[in-house]
């Protein structure tokens, strides 16, 4: 698996320009996503309507406070920063024949543990969108 792509991958990749109306949280999280479903496979969650709904962006985080919406970009940023090794680790692990079940479940729970975070951040009056 590649590494995570950036806002800029994911612009070229969508064939969007710059100027469009382009949603770069939700493409980050959508980055965070394919790197979840990857490690989630690997941790062997077996649960495909968990994992889906663990995995959707959580719609509440867009109408946050301009406050709360820093707080949820950089915490994005966090779970990118700990997700692109972290995945890079496993596949290498992997694809050596090691077991990645372990390490996998933990980065699992962080993915999990990290998005519980987020939703503690959006606007009370969004809890529907979750």
């Amino acid at each position: 698996m590649e590494p995570l792509p950036s806002s800029s991958d994911a612009l070229a990749q969508s064939g969007a320009l710059p100027d469009d109306n382009v949603d770069p949280l939700g493409m980050r999280w959508g980055a965070l996503r394919e790197a979840a479903r990857a490690i989630a496979a690997l941790a062997g969650e077996n649960s495909a309507q968990e994992v889906a709904a663990l995995l959707a962006f959580p719609t509440g985080l867009r109408g946050a406070d301009p406050r709360r919406a820093r707080l949820i970009e950089q915490s994005i940023g966090d779970l990118v920063a700990i997700m692109e090794p972290g995945v890079a680790a496993l596949l290498s692990v992997h694809e050596r024949g090691g077991d990645v079940v372990p390490a996998a479940r933990a980065l699992w729970q962080e993915f999990t543990s990290a998005r519980r975070g987020l939703l503690a951040l959006a606007p009370a009056s969004d809890d529907q969108g979750l």
